[in-house]
């Protein structure tokens, strides 16, 4: 069980899809944080520092199914037997 910044990692890859270009701007940013937090393994912080609010990260990493959600017991947001790409596709 990965573990970073006290929540549990459910993906150890993130792939950004090939018409990210053409993807509304807060997916964009969504799938980025995404991309950085899991694969530049940057903490919370680190992605903070580039002018991001911790509580839109944090909410971007649940989203996507990035994070465990520890509130509730909530696994993810993502529906079981969909994968984070399928949500992706989805919100494009």
């Amino acid at each position: 069980m990965l573990v970073r910044d006290g929540f549990r990692i459910l993906q150890t890859r993130v792939e950004l899809p090939l018409e990210y270009d053409d993807l509304h701007p807060e997916v964009q940013t969504e799938l980025l944080i995404c991309y950085l937090f899991i694969n530049d393994r940057r903490s919370i912080e680190g992605i903070a520092c580039l002018g991001l609010d911790r509580r839109r990260i944090v909410a971007a990493l649940l989203k996507q199914g990035i994070v465990e959600d520890r509130r509730h017991g909530r696994v993810n947001t993502v529906p079981e037997g969909t994968s984070s790409s399928e949500v992706r596709k989805k919100i494009a």
